[in-house]
């Protein structure tokens, strides 16, 4: 049969995929992939060049769009009949796996994954005891970004340094700390810990140690956390909405001098910061409670391509998910469309490092990040009200009032029967 490529809508893609078939006859295959928007034109080049290297494919591969964001929507409405691989963010495994949708890793091929690749990608694809995703990307989350000019390299490897620095200059510090995605950050780099276990889509069961103390302090994780946000957003620097526009707001008004953000933002601050654009991984923190140093910890959210269990051509499936992800198809996803690499060869390259926003974000997630799993929504419903609450903590009040605020919290993320947010 004619190799045929074709884009099409992943509206359209259930009914055209089956008719498709049909037509091939049941002797002959066929296979689709979902991928975002923006890389279809790489999708095409790379299903061109895994024919070339495979020259028995003679079937039809036809690619739908689908952002990694709206995977489980999307084959949540017919798994039967979805992608055979699509790509998702690590964050809608849970989903995606209680429909049935994903295929697990052969054992062999996780090995190999773990020589290759990031180890939090290739974890953030485990469910359990088996791996569902080929890892492509490592490259969402939060860092720092800084203006030379107000903030040394030096100064910003330590918050207090930044703040000091931002105010000297009568510069802003902006970062969302009230925002949910954020303000657990500096307890999990603490030694704070969140876990979910979930049958299905329904919460089983919450561990969490934020309301304990780690060895040799008096104070929680959870306290220790957020009376450093608290300690954060009540410096004179600090911006207290830090979205996008507010970056933006200060760049455009020569107020930046630093914030917190991830790699979308990189090409805005580059623009207008020119020669004094700078990054570095999340800093360091001294607690004002027990006087010892911490590392600030982002989320890691990654991507991946997964298989579909109700693929017809399971084999040749895997086939083409490990290689859409395989060290060759990372370097061209960089190339075209600025992806940072979850694979370690390519994510050392020159070109890759040189991208300063990326070569951070990929450093910060193997250094000092956890992995974004899938949240009940409840958690970001708590932890954004715990953040906000945060904003006007009264720092000279008895840190016990704080403990009380933590225990509150953990035991609201603790209750059961929420699902994950989609």
């Amino acid at each position: 049969m004619k190799k045929i490529l074709s884009i099409i809508a992943c509206g359209a893609l259930a009914a055209s995929s089956i008719v498709g078939f049909a037509a091939c006859g049941e002797e002959e295959k066929g296979l689709t992939v979902w991928a975002p928007s923006a890389q279809q034109d790489s999708i095409k080049q790379m299903i061109e060049q895994f024919k070339t290297e495979n020259p028995d494919i003679k079937y039809e591969i036809n690619v739908g769009v689908c952002g990694e964001g709206d995977g489980y929507s999307m084959m949540s409405t017919d798994p039967q009949s979805g992608a055979d691989v699509f790509a998702y963010a690590n964050d809608q495994i849970v989903n995606l796996y209680s429909i049935g949708a994903l295929s697990p890793l052969a054992p062999s091929t996780v090995t190999a994954l773990k020589q290759t690749d990031n180890n939090t990608a290739v974890e953030s694809g485990k469910l359990g005891d088996n791996y569902y995703g080929y890892p492509y990307a490592a490259d969402n989350g939060f860092f720092l970004y800084y203006n030379k000019s107000v903030v040394s390299a030096e100064d910003a490897k330590d918050i207090d340094k930044i703040l000091d620095a931002c105010e000297k200059a009568g510069k802003q510090f902006i970062f969302e700390g009230g925002n949910s995605w954020y303000a657990l950050s500096l307890a999990y780099g603490a030694g704070g810990k969140y876990e979910v276990t979930y049958e299905g889509t329904q919460v089983t069961k919450v561990e969490t140690n934020l309301d304990q103390c780690p060895s040799g302090s008096e104070y929680s994780y959870g306290q220790l956390g957020g009376y450093e946000l608290a300690h954060i957003m009540q410096r004179g620097a600090f911006v207290l909405t830090g979205d996008d526009t507010i970056i933006d707001n200060a760049l455009t008004g020569g107020t930046f001098g630093a914030c917190i953000r991830g790699t979308w933002k990189g090409d805005a601050i580059k623009n207008a910061l020119g020669d004094n654009y700078a990054a570095g991984l999340l800093p360091s923190w001294t607690s004002d409670l027990d006087g010892k140093t911490y590392q600030w910890y982002s989320f890691a959210g990654c991507k991946l391509f997964g298989v579909n269990s109700y693929s017809k051509h399971p084999e040749d499936a895997h086939k083409l998910a490990a290689f859409l992800s395989s060290e060759k198809m990372q370097e061209k996803r960089f190339d075209d469309n600025g992806i940072g690499p979850s694979n370690l060869k390519v994510a050392a390259l020159d070109k890759v490092q040189s991208n300063i926003a990326v070569a951070t974000m990929m450093k910060q997630i193997a250094d000092a990040s956890v992995i974004q799993t899938a949240m009940p929504s409840s958690y970001w419903d708590e932890v954004g009200a715990f953040g906000e609450a945060m904003k006007s903590l009264d720092l000279t009040a008895n840190p016990d009032d704080l403990q009380a605020r933590i225990v509150q919290l953990v035991e609201a993320l603790k209750a059961n029967g929420a699902t994950p947010a989609e």
